[in-house]
Formats: C-alpha cells, structure tokens, sequence
C-alpha cells in the first residue's frame, strides 16, 4: 500500500513538473510568436505614420499657401493641386471651400456637383468642419462610400488668414480645405491586404469612453481574443491597431503529442525503477527500521552492548545525553565509554579510583542485577544512568535527563529555605517594633511615677504658686509623654512598612494589585518624594542632591513614589557617610530615575539576587540592616508593570547606582501579577 501510495505521489509530482514545464515551454512560444506578430506590426504602424504625416504636411503646406494667397486664382489652384496629386496618387480631389463654401475643385471633371456646396447645409460634414474650425487641426473622416464609386477617407484641414496688425497673434479663420484618398488604394499602399491574409486588422480611432468613435478597418466582430494593440498619435486625433492570427492563438506549441509520448515515457521508466529499488529496501531493512523507530521514540537515551561488552545499538537521544568526548558508534568497548565518562569527572563517587569503580561496576553492580549513578556534565546537565544484564549477556542502559527535575528541588530547596530565613527575619523584623510599642504602653500606664511626673506632684504638695516653676514642671512632663509618643509612632511606622510590604508581595503575587496610570510631570512626582525623606538624610548626616529634568509621564504616581521612597531609604540605610543623589532624566521616550549612594556597595556575587523575594545580602536575624528582602522585589514588579525595568549597578566600598526606568506612555491601568508584564484591567 504504501508502495503504491509512494509511487503514485511520484508519478504526480513527474506529471505536475512535466505539465508545469509544458506550461512554461507554451508560454515562451506564446511570447515568442507574440513579438514577432508586434515587430511585423509595429513596421505596417511605421509605414502608416510615414504616409499619413507626410500627407498631412504636404495638405498643410497647401493650407499654408491658400492662406498666404487667399486671393488665389483657379489656374493657379490648379497648378499646386496638381502638384500635391503628384506626389499622392491616392488622392482622388482636392477641394477649397472659403467660408465653408467650396468655389474650386481639382480634377473639376467628375466633381462639378461639389461646388457651391455650402458645409453648413450638410448635416453630414458640418461636425467635423466645425471641430476642424474650432481646433484649428486636421480631422479625418472614414472610410465613405463616394458618390464616384469605391469607398475613400475625407482628410480636412483648416485655412487661416494671418493675424491683422491691431490683433497680432488671432488667426483669422478663412475656410476650409479637403482632400479625399482612394480608401482602397491607400491599403494597397501601406501593405494592408497582405497582412488581413494571415492576421484580422482592426483599425479604429476611439472616443473618449474607449469605444470606436469610427472604424478605419476591419470590425470588432471578427476579431479574436487577447489582441495585440498599438497606438499612433496624429495630429488630428489617435488611432489604435488590433491584431489577432486568423484562426486564433495556437493553443499548444508545435510536436506537443510528441514531447508529451516521450515524458510518459520517461516516467514509466522512472516509476519501475523507484518500484524495483523499494521492493529490494524494504525486504532488506523492515525488521531494522522497527527497532529504530522504536528506540527513536523515546523519550530517554538507550544503549545496547552484547555479550562480548561492544554497542551493539543506541538511539540519538544517547548521543546527546552522553558525557563521553569520544565518537560512540557500534563496536565501541563498553570500557571505554565509562573510563572516558569517569576521567572527565562526570561521575563524582567515582573521581580519584575510577578503575576500582570500572571493576565493581562490571563484576558486581552490573552481574548481580543492575546499576544506577548519576552523572553531571560539564553543561550543567545531570543524567540519570541505570544499567541492566540480560539472559544472553547483553547489557541495556538507559539514560534520563533529570537536570530540570534537579533544578526544581533545588530550587524548591532554596525558596523553601529562604522562606523559611524570611519568616526567622519577619518576626524578628515584627517583634522588635511590637517590643518597643508594649513597652511605651506599658510605660504610659505609670506617667505618674517618672522622674517629671514626680517633680510636678511634689512642687503641689509642697504649695508651690510661682507660675514660671509650675510650668516648667508641665512642660517636662509634656516633653516626657511627646518623646514616648514619638517612639511610639515610629514604631509603628515601622511595623506598618513591614506589613504593608507583606501585603504588597502577596497581592502581586495574587496578581490583584492594580496600578491606574495618569498623566502628570516629573517634578509633581518627585519633590513630594524629597520633602519627606529630606529630613531622615539629614539627620543622619548624610548630602542629599536632588537633580530634576523637566518632563512628563503617564503613571501611578504613588506606586512610582513608593518605589523611589524604598531606593532612597536603602541608600540611606546602607550608607554612614557621604550623600545620596536622585535625579531623574528626561528622553523622548522614557524618563529616569538614578538613586546613587556612597555607602558598602553591593558585592559582585550578589548583584543578580538582590531583586529577588525575601533575599537578603545579609538574611541573619542578627543581621545590621533592617527589612523583610520584600522592598526591592516589590519595585522591580511595579517598574515592570509600567512596561518598565529596575536595574542596579554597584561597586563595593564605593555605593551603588538603582535606576528605574519608565516609559513616557503607558496603557491608563494595568494590574501587577507576579510575573513582568502587562494586563489590562
């Protein structure tokens, strides 16, 4: 089945390729035939051109000279008629028609009823004498029927006399002159009669819509499709030749059944011969392609080694799960493939006794019912290798790639380790606040037993009255009570920040953490941002530099001041002496915040962790600096929520640069999930 399948799909493509090629062959001669039908044409339009220019000159030349000498006498009309005759043997008469009345007519003899003939009377040429008037050019009328007999083309041509002194540049309009041409022999002239014996003509001068305004030769009906078309420009108008062979484009080229006799031919031969070769390879190769593709298809590396310890058979899968550094192909020792492995250290239990390893291996793991080990390549990849002996000696390995397996326990490991630091620094983080809120609490219940509290008490029972003593008494108690309550708010603030920032996370996480952007500058997001962290800098002795470019941005402006909040209270955090700079940097496209410090730095090895949930440089409860690990994980998801980034570039000992970078235009609200991008909400 699949044989016939294989060599009917062949067979069709051979006929497809043989059509398309018949296909392009047609076409070429199509084209062929087609260009010398235009070149043979394109002489007849030449011919054409020649003839009728040269008439309209010698006819014009006329005009000119009656219009020079309208005064011109019969005898001499006569003459240059004559004249003209002479030189287009074509022409059957010549006629003057001043006023568009016609007084003369050469040859006079058989066209003595022309004269008199006013144009105006005749509703048959006044239009065209009328255009040629109006125009000022030449107009050709035809082919007609004369009244002479035989069919003729009526060519008229404006006279005009020269302009008067006190109008120059107005022609004057005198009359008109015609001519009429032997239809017939004007053809005969151009060669027209020998081309209609292999082509059908169609001359035509077309009007404005593309129609034939009037047919000069042959008619639309007898043509055939797909004409060859060729335009002329005369002065007098435009005319356009249509072209077809008298029976029609051929529709095959010449030895068609004969070209496709041998194709058939060649295919037949082709088809045995695919049939021939297929029947011998599948007889040959059936029972290996099944276990080729049955081991191709897994998943997992497989080997195989007979009795005498040599591969025997392996899929691809092996040969990219291999640490082996040797071309592995069938024949390849067993031992060798492991010494290779266990000297390039892919196997560490293994590492400084490998021949040991080699031995136990093979006499004692293998033989008493199969052998398993890991091992770890140089790429980083961790492969899971278990050997199994057979009844007729044969062993099968099989190899599993188990990096990513590893990589999620340890990954789980370490999250559910720093989760677990995380909830050692929380609470600490907690109790401490909490420690110093209970304390003042429980403090405030025996005001009246502080050192102020007392002073006062005893200044009333001894009688004090003086004003100024009394209240300097009060005023130490307040004083006392304020310096409590101040310890007691910035607790507090702290223990907020710290669970705020626990909310934060868990909302991002959840992916329900809004963030609505609005258009506002850069400075409205700033300066509330300094003014408030202005005062801790100080007082802690530090410089702080704010460098502000002029600019606006669509944003949530308090998500944005958190963030610039957190980067400055870590600057300040991890800095003792020096200043603390934020500037920010206006673009087309993007505006920059730059937090830098002067402070420890960040160390090299950290740098890629620091955005990181609940990692901290330093996670020990006994640690210097504050906070949960949650702050900079935080601003990273929001940066990236505006479609922006948060990046850090620090060296130890000499501070650390953070800048969050937004773009100007943001979408109007988005919502933070836990991974960098944006949804719309």
């Amino acid at each position: 089945m699949t044989q016939a399948v294989v060599l009917t799909a062949v067979g069709l493509v051979m006929l497809i390729f043989g059509h398309r090629v018949e296909m392009l062959a047609y076409e070429n001669y199509i084209q062929k035939l087609r260009t010398d039908v235009t070149l043979e044409l394109v002489e007849v339009r030449e011919r054409i051109e020649e003839e009728v220019f040269q008439s309209i000159l010698d006819l014009r030349e006329l005009a000119a000279i009656i219009g020079e000498t309208p005064d011109l006498g019969v005898a001499e009309f006569n003459r240059k008629a004559a004249e003209y005759l002479a030189k287009n043997p074509q022409v059957i008469n010549i006629a003057v028609a001043p006023d568009l009345v016609i007084s003369m007519v050469y040859p006079l003899e058989g066209n003595e009823s022309a004269l008199g003939l006013n144009y105006r009377d005749n509703e048959a040429q006044i239009e065209q004498v009328e255009e040629a008037m109006r125009t000022g050019k030449g107009v050709l009328t035809g082919p007609v029927n004369l009244v002479q007999g035989g069919r003729g083309v009526i060519l008229r041509q404006p006279v005009f006399l020269p302009p008067l002194p006190e109008a120059p540049g107005v022609p004057r309009p005198w009359g008109i002159l015609s001519i009429v041409l032997n239809y017939d022999d004007f053809l005969v002239s151009l060669g027209v009669p020998e081309l209609q014996e292999r082509f059908n003509l169609l001359l035509i001068e077309p009007g404005n819509d593309g129609k034939p305004e009037q047919i000069m030769l042959g008619s639309p009906d007898e043509m055939g499709a797909d004409p060859i078309r060729l335009n002329f420009d005369f002065p007098f108008g435009q005319w356009e030749l249509c072209a077809t062979p008298k029976d029609g484009w051929p529709l095959t080229r010449p030895r068609y059944e004969e070209q496709w006799l041998l194709r058939f031919a060649f295919i037949a031969l082709t088809l045995l011969g695919i049939s021939y070769i297929m029947r011998l390879a599948a007889k040959r190769r059936a029972a290996e392609v099944r276990l080729r593709n049955g081991i191709e298809a897994l998943d997992h590396g497989i080997v195989m080694f007979g009795p005498d310890r040599r591969v025997t058979l392996y899929n691809r899968r092996y040969l990219d799960m291999t640490g082996s550094e040797q071309k592995v192909e069938v024949g390849t020792p067993y031992q060798e493939i492991m010494r290779e492995n266990l000297l390039g250290g892919v196997v560490p239990e293994a590492v400084g006794h490998e021949d040991e390893f080699i031995t136990d291996w093979l006499e004692h793991r293998v033989l008493e019912g199969g052998a398993d080990t890991e091992q770890h390549l140089h790429d980083g990849r961790i492969i899971k290798t278990s050997d199994r002996l057979m009844e007729d000696g044969s062993i099968v390995g099989l190899r599993l790639d188990v990096t990513e397996m590893k990589k999620a326990q340890i990954a789980a490991e370490a999250a559910n380790q720093a989760k677990t630091d995380f909830m050692g620094v929380l609470s600490h983080e907690l109790r401490t606040p909490m420690t110093v809120i209970l304390g003042h609490v429980r403090l405030g219940r025996n005001f009246d037993r502080m050192g102020p509290a007392r002073e006062l008490r005893k200044a009333i029972d001894e009688g004090v009255t003086d004003p100024a003593e009394l209240s300097e008494r009060v005023d130490a108690v307040f004083a006392q009570v304020s310096r409590t309550m101040e310890t007691l708010e910035r607790s507090g603030d702290h223990l907020l920040t710290l669970i705020n920032e626990v909310l934060d996370f868990a909302k991002i996480d959840s992916g329900s953490l809004s963030v609505s952007a609005e258009q506002t500058d850069v400075e409205t997001v700033v300066n509330p941002v300094a003014d408030q962290l202005r005062p801790m800098l100080e007082q802690k002795g530090l410089a702080f530099n704010l460098k502000i470019e002029p600019g606006s941005l669509t944003a949530d402006i308090k998500r944005v001041q958190q963030v610039l909040i957190n980067l400055i209270g870590n600057a300040s955090k991890f800095t003792d002496n020096g200043s603390v700079t934020l500037a920010a940097r206006v673009t087309d496209d993007d505006v920059n915040f730059d937090v830098t410090d002067t402070g420890v730095g960040i160390p090299a090895n950290e740098i890629d962790r620091v955005f990181e949930p609940f990692h901290q440089v330093d996670g020990t409860a006994t640690r210097k600096h504050g906070g949960t690990g949650l702050g900079l994980a935080i601003s990273r998801d929001i940066a990236q929520a505006h479609g922006g980034s948060l990046s850090v570039a620090s060296e130890p000992g000499k501070g650390s640069t953070f800048t969050l970078s937004l773009p100007r235009q943001v979408c109007a609200a988005v919502r933070l999930t836990g991974r960098p991008e944006l949804v719309a909400e």
